[in-house]
C-alpha cells in the first residue's frame, strides 16, 4: 500500500514544518517540505505542473505554511499552482482563493464588511492626497488612525496616525494606503486582544494577547495566555473564516470601549508558536486530522468510480 505524500509549501521551514511533520507521521502519512517558488509550470508534464520531490505525481494533499514575499507576477504563478492543484482535485489547505482573500488587507475588510461583521472602520486608497483627506477628516472628528501594509504580518510596518505629522512620515509600500480606525483600550495603558484559531468550523485553541504597548502581536513580545471563548466570540470567529472561504484561519478580535467584539484581522497562513505556548494545545494534530480526513475523502471517490 503507498503511504499518502502530503506536501507543506513554505519558504522558511522551521517549528511549524516540524510539528506538522510528526502530527502526520504519526497518521501514517509522508510529508515533503517544498516551497511553492520551486514549483513550476512545464505543459510537458500530465499535470501540467513540477513540484519537486514528487516525480510528476500529485501529492496526497497540500498545506500552506508560507508564501514568500515577491513581485505581482511570482505571486501570481504560485497562486496558479495552487489553483491548479484544486482543479486536479488535491485538497489545498488553505485554498488559493482563501489566501487571495486575506493577503491583502483590503481585500478582507471588504469581505467582512459585505459578510456584515463587526470591524473598525477602513479606507484604503492609493493617492497621498485621497489619504490625507481622509486622515485630517478623521483628526478632526477625534478619530486616531492604524495604518498597516497592505501585505504584511505580526505587527510589522504598522504606525498609530493620530496627529498629521505622524501622517506626513509614513511612505507606505507601493503607495497603497490601507488606514483602519484605532480602536481605544478598554483600560487605559493595557492593550488587549484575542486569537482565536478555527479549523474546519471548530475552535482549535484561543488566547488572549496583552501588551503595555498598542501593538499586540505576540512576534512583537506581547504576553499570551489562554483565554475562555464566549459564543459571541466563537460565532464571530466562524462567520469571520467563513467570510473568506478559509479551511483553517487566525482570527483576531479587539473588544471596544462598550464592550462589542470586533474583528481585527483574518489569517488564513496563521502561525501557532504562540497558542501552543499559551495553551498547550496540539494544534498540528487538530490540522493533520483535518488533512487525514480530506485524503481519505479523495480516496474513497476515486474507489467508488
Amino acid at each position: 500500500m503507498n503511504v499518502p505524500r502530503v506536501v507543506i509549501f513554505n519558504d522558511t521551514h522551521g517549528w511549524h514544518s516540524e510539528q506538522l511533520t510528526n502530527a502526520l507521521r504519526q497518521r501514517g502519512i509522508e510529508t515533503i517540505l517544498s516551497d511553492l517558488a520551486e514549483c513550476h509550470i512545464d505543459l510537458d508534464s500530465p499535470t501540467g505542473l513540477t513540484i519537486p520531490g514528487l516525480d510528476n505525481e500529485l501529492p496526497a494533499a497540500v498545506i500552506v505554511r508560507g508564501i514568500a514575499p515577491g513581485y505581482l507576477e511570482q505571486i501570481t504563478l504560485r497562486m496558479d499552482v495552487l489553483h491548479t492543484l484544486a482543479e486536479l482535485g488535491v485538497p489545498v489547505f488553505n485554498p488559493a482563493s482563501a489566501i487571495e482573500h486575506t493577503v491583502d488587507k483590503a481585500r478582507t475588510s471588504l469581505r467582512l464588511h459585505l459578510a456584515g461583521l463587526a470591524t473598525p472602520r477602513t479606507w484604503a486608497c492609493e493617492n497621498r492626497d485621497s489619504a490625507r483627506r481622509i486622515v485630517t477628516k478623521q483628526l478632526d472628528n477625534g478619530i486616531s488612525l492604524v495604518m498597516k501594509p497592505l501585505f504584511g504580518c505580526q505587527g510589522k510596518g504598522i504606525a498609530l496616525i493620530d496627529t498629521m505629522q505622524a501622517f506626513e512620515q509614513q511612505n507606505p509600500v507601493g503607495d497603497a494606503f490601507y488606514l483602519q480606525e484605532y480602536v481605544q483600550p478598554e483600560q487605559t495603558g493595557t492593550w488587549q486582544d484575542w486569537r482565536l484559531l478555527v479549523i474546519d468550523g471548530e475552535i482549535s485553541a484561543a488566547m488572549s494577547r496583552s501588551s503595555s504597548h498598542w501593538i499586540t502581536n505576540y512576534a512583537q513580545g506581547a504576553n499570551c495566555f489562554a483565554t475562555p471563548v464566549s459564543d459571541e466570540m466563537r460565532q464571530l470567529a466562524l462567520n469571520a473564516t467563513a467570510a473568506v472561504n478559509a479551511d483553517y484561519a487566525g482570527v483576531d478580535l479587539i473588544r471596544t470601549v462598550d464592550g462589542q467584539f470586533s474583528v481585527l484581522e483574518v489569517n488564513s497562513v496563521p502561525a501557532w508558536k504562540g497558542l501552543f505556548q499559551a495553551t498547550g494545545k496540539d494544534v498540528a494534530g487538530d490540522i493533520a486530522n483535518a488533512i487525514v480526513k480530506r485524503v481519505e475523502e479523495v480516496a474513497s471517490s476515486h474507489h467508488a468510480v
